[in-house]
């Protein structure tokens, strides 16, 4: 084989690797892609009126739609920022679900996490909710958004883990937002989320791991942290636990509503707390 020959063989073989590599980098370019949409987003809050002269669209046909890009940075499992750009030239009023749920892209896991999340909870207005460690979770939302043409804003949420025993997430492990029911086919779970801004935090976490996971409340009521001056504490206190018993029973009790006949039913909306 020739000097030439080998050089340009040695050279498709690096020009093959590195369109590979590329092409199998989604993590690096959903890292860059929420890297520029967070760089240009103002912070707003969500709101029950839509923008004078402004086209109404429901979050995930207007991504369908190519009429928005969505980007979300997952900064632990209790929240982060949620971002929205007007891809058009008019603005938008982006109609949020009343639970959203988010997930690694390409279902990275990585050894540092990986679960999904939910974000819930009226957005802006009491806090988004969202779920899943580093894998899924979800985002409880509920409200809308209005983008100007062409702008980029962001909206701070709270969230729960979905996924029990998985690493917490990082912000720099790029997650990716989808439909709740992606996350989890559970009413009562669903339920927790889209009312996690009327609800203790630390208790809603504890009843979305029992009712999602099935771990049991004596188990993860009996979990300990171990702090860095060396002192070992229960993960959640006595009156949590207790207030996440009370999530757990009336989430139960709404999904079991939702599923009765609409004339035996005379549930509300969503849980009252």
């Amino acid at each position: 084989m020739t000097r030439t020959l080998k050089a340009v063989l040695c050279l498709l073989l690096v020009l093959a690797f590195n369109a590979v590599s590329f092409a199998e980098n989604p993590v690096q370019e959903a890292n860059a892609k929420v890297k520029n949409l967070a760089k240009n987003a103002k912070v707003v809050k969500l709101t029950d009126k839509a923008a004078e002269g402004a086209q109404e669209v429901d979050l995930f046909q207007a991504i369908a739609d190519d009429q928005i890009e969505v980007g979300v940075i997952q900064g632990n499992m209790k929240g982060g920022k949620l971002f929205v750009k007007n891809k058009t030239d008019k603005p938008l009023t982006v109609r949020m679900p009343k639970a959203i749920g988010t997930r690694p892209v390409m279902g990275q896991d990585m050894g540092m996490g990986g679960q999904n999340q939910l974000m819930g909870g009226n957005m802006g207005m009491g806090g988004m909710g969202m779920g899943g460690g580093m894998g899924m979770g979800g985002m409880g939302m509920g409200g809308m958004m209005n983008v100007p043409a062409e702008e980029v804003q962001a909206v701070k949420f709270q969230s729960l883990c979905l996924e029990h025993g998985k690493p917490e997430p990082k912000a720099s492990i790029p997650y990716e937002v989808c439909k709740i029911e992606e996350c989890t086919q559970k009413p009562e779970v669903i339920a927790v989320v889209e009312s996690l801004h009327n609800l203790n935090q630390r208790s809603a976490q504890l009843a979305a791991w029992h009712l999602n996971n099935g771990v049991s409340v004596e188990e993860l009521a009996s979990e300990t942290v171990l702090h860095v001056n060396g002192v070992r504490t229960t993960n959640f206190s006595q009156e949590e636990v207790a207030q996440a018993v009370q999530i757990i029973r009336q989430a139960r009790a709404y999904a079991a509503a939702q599923n009765a006949p609409a004339e035996e039913s005379s549930s509300s909306e969503s849980m009252n707390y």
